[in-house]
């Protein structure tokens, strides 16, 4: 009986610690897409490779999820650029990498983060950059690609500075994540329950 009362008060402690720290992801996550930085240099991509590997459960929805939503809706409410008519897309984009962290990165290793932090870039930079997704060339200003490979590579050309900040961003933030969950279950035993 009371190894049974122990496990639950231990479960509800985990489920708290998890909480915590998932909240201070967020925060740190929205926060950090709102000061100045580099276009497409965020965390967004570590972000959602992280918390597919930290966490369990729905909080690996959750804590990206939030974090995304939370930082878009700050932007759209102070600059106009949180949300626009390629959003869907995005959101696509962050689904995959997800997907993406779930089946490459299973455990702590350098290769392992380093693989899906790129794999995910690339997926991110092909899927939003792919022109038949965006409106043909219709008004007198040019914007838009033309549905044909001219304007697919076109598109590519126009993404690829992004893409160089986004691929420098995510391997870097995935570093930083990864590096404080090593840190924090080598240095504070009692969190050593993360992704055990």
């Amino acid at each position: 009986m009371t190894n049974a009362i122990f496990a639950s008060n231990l479960t509800k402690m985990k489920n708290k610690q998890t909480f915590a720290l998932a909240l201070a992801l967020v925060i740190l996550a929205s926060f950090s897409r709102l000061v100045s930085h580099p276009m497409n240099f965020t965390p967004i991509t570590a972000l959602i490779l992280f918390s597919v590997f930290a966490f369990d459960g729905k909080w690996r929805i959750i804590i990206p999820i939030t974090a995304i939503l939370l930082s878009d809706l700050f932007l759209e409410i102070n600059a106009g650029i949180g949300f626009h008519s390629g959003t869907w897309l995005v959101y696509s984009a962050y689904i995959l990498i997800g997907i993406i962290g779930y089946l490459i990165i299973k455990k702590e290793s350098l290769i392992q983060i380093l693989f899906g932090s790129i794999s995910a870039s690339i997926s991110f930079f092909l899927l939003t950059n792919f022109a038949l997704f965006y409106p043909k060339i219709t008004t007198s200003n040019g914007l838009g690609y033309t549905h044909n490979w001219a304007g697919i590579i076109a598109s590519y050309t126009a993404g690829i500075p992004f893409f160089r900040n986004m691929l420098l961003g995510d391997v870097i933030y995935s570093a930083v994540l990864f590096g404080a969950l090593v840190l924090i279950k080598k240095t504070v035993p009692k969190l050593n329950w993360l992704n055990n």
